[in-house]
């Protein structure tokens, strides 16, 4: 089993059911060129993105999974980073990792995460278009 587990929890579009998941599993280095084949798996390279992530312990379930996503986004509440990833999806999308085995009871880590596309900025003006990346931090990985 490769670490961490990423779990995508996207809110339903009304159904049944109150979640929607999409499950990932790092590919460890030597074989991301070429992963081996699995019947029913799709892989996914994932693009660089920035996340606000809010570290916690314990075994992961619904309640406390809920209850770190509510605090990790009013941490960030009112803040360029909530609106940065509002600019990128919907807020209530985010991201789950769990970094331990099953049957490891203690020491637990996991971490709650809203992933968002970096924030460009663009100056048009005499001579062309500037990029200024340089001159701006617009994005970057914050822990909470």
């Amino acid at each position: 089993m490769t670490a961490p587990v990423l779990f995508e929890v996207i809110p339903s579009d009304g159904s049944f059911f109150k979640y929607s998941y999409i499950v990932s599993f790092y590919v460890p280095k030597k074989n991301q060129a070429n992963p081996p084949p699995a019947k029913g798996l799709q892989v996914h390279r994932w693009k660089n993105v920035y996340a606000a992530v809010r570290q916690f312990g314990g075994y992961v379930n619904d309640k406390n999974v809920a209850e770190q996503a509510a605090t990790l986004k009013d941490s960030i509440n009112g803040t360029k980073w909530l609106s940065a990833i509002e600019k990128s999806h919907k807020a209530s999308k985010f991201c789950v990792a769990q970094y331990n085995s099953p049957i490891e009871v203690f020491n637990r880590v996991n971490e709650i995460c809203f992933c968002f596309a970096p924030i460009i900025y663009f100056y048009v003006g005499v001579g062309g278009v500037k990029d200024l990346r340089k001159f701006f931090t617009c994005a970057e990985v914050i822990q909470l």
